[in-house]
């Protein structure tokens, strides 16, 4: 009676130990069938279901896109970066064409100055001449003299004044439309600089979107069954 019973328990136990067997190999043999959509070998966390796996994927589609927009955007305005520099530079290189006029403001301005003396030191000996009352050839030749440097003058008068007039026009035109250039080019390197930072914020915004994608879909286990029944439509 009591070999009976030992041999009943033992059955029972041996009937224990073969469900525990099978509960063991179980998990490994589900797991062989896994794999994550980051690519690596292991996951972390539970398997995804298929709801999940289809949600992941999804997500994975749009960041995919996302990351292509990006890419894209952040070559278009590399290359406007390099064309605002060059403007840029243009514009530094015309500054500095219209400081080297400032050489030949001075220069005429020397110019006048030494003008002005040589009219007033030739008045003054006009007016010593009629003054004095002289006549005689002497006195006709150094009337004569003082006529031609009076012409000489005003040739000279005319002349500077031309040169004055060409400085004057020229400049300021040249000076009027470098404004307007300048004026323009900061617009289009703010417009570039808010371009630039709203790229760097998408930016940011996409790289934290993978982080937590990669956490809860990149490195988590899913069954390629799963999958396979996701691709074809179910």
């Amino acid at each position: 009676m009591k070999r009976t019973e030992y041999s009943s328990v033992s059955a029972r136990l041996l009937g224990v130990a073969l469900v525990t067997m099978a509960v063991v190999h179980g998990p490994a043999l589900a797991q062989s069938d896994t794999k994550t959509l980051s690519g690596k070998s292991s996951g972390t966390g539970k398997i995804l279901t298929r709801e999940e796996l289809r949600a992941c994927l999804k997500q994975q589609t749009s960041l995919a896109s996302r990351k292509t927009e990006l890419d894209s955007r952040q070559t278009a305005v590399a290359a406007e970066r390099e064309q605002v520099q060059k403007d840029t530079d243009a514009i530094k290189a015309e500054q500095a064409s219209l400081g080297s006029q400032k050489s030949a403001v001075d220069e005429l301005n020397a110019r006048m100055t030494a003008f002005s003396a040589k009219v007033k030191d030739l008045q003054q000996r006009k007016d010593d001449f009629e003054k004095s009352g002289r006549g005689g050839p002497t006195a006709e030749r150094e009337r004569r003299k003082l006529e031609k440097e009076a012409a000489e003058v005003e040739k000279e008068q005319a002349q500077l004044n031309a040169d004055r007039e060409k400085l004057q026009v020229g400049g300021n035109e040249a000076v009027n439309k470098l404004n307007a250039r300048v004026e323009a080019q900061q617009q289009v390197a703010q417009a570039w600089n808010d371009k630039s930072k709203k790229l760097a914020a998408d930016q940011q915004a996409y790289e934290d979107d993978r982080i937590a994608w990669l956490d809860s879909c990149g490195n988590r286990r899913f069954r390629e069954d799963d999958e396979k029944a996701i691709k074809a439509g179910k």
